[in-house]
């Protein structure tokens, strides 16, 4: 299993929270909005991105855990 961050970029004002609590799982893009990062196997992942998460003053970061197939079939989809 591993974790994902999904961020609402209807939510995301830019704020920089994320990105300033872990630039290593999060960044803001060209255009302002935060965007996760790709998953480098940390093991407290799921924890760290929970807590951001919860910091988020717009609630635009949500978190699941995915099993490694089905991350697989998302991004051939």
């Amino acid at each position: 299993m591993r974790a994902v961050a999904r961020i609402d970029r209807s939510l995301c004002l830019g704020m920089g929270l994320c990105e300033a609590m872990a630039a290593d799982l999060f960044l803001l893009a060209d255009d302002g909005i935060a965007a996760a990062q790709e998953d480098r196997g940390q093991d407290d992942r799921f924890e760290r991105l929970r807590a951001i998460a919860d910091c988020c003053p717009t609630g635009a970061i949500t978190v699941a855990e995915e099993t490694d197939s089905a991350a697989g079939h998302e991004s051939e989809g």
